[in-house]
């Protein structure tokens, strides 16, 4: 894992903090959601999903490893046809 700028370690910490209020923490969620919010650090999913992780951990919460369905597979889910014959 290549080190993180202390930066984005503070807008993880952040993140994590305003999902204690909402429990369980969802680790991918949040992850995704930093990620999308600073493209500029070009960092991988996975390095800053491993960071989310410590830190959720260390508030004792619980967490969920869980991602939201895209709107194509919400779809498919519900039996829509992703091409239309």
């Amino acid at each position: 894992m290549r080190p993180l700028s202390q930066e984005l370690m503070n807008r993880i910490s952040a993140a994590v903090a305003a999902a204690r209020t909402a429990s369980p923490i969802n680790v991918v969620e949040i992850a995704q959601l930093v990620q999308s919010q600073n493209p500029q650090e070009n960092v991988a999913f996975e390095d800053i999903l491993s960071c989310v992780l410590d830190v959720a951990q260390c508030t004792g919460e619980p967490i969920l490893f869980e991602r939201q369905p895209s709107t194509a597979e919400v779809a498919q889910m519900n039996g829509a046809s992703l091409i239309n014959i």
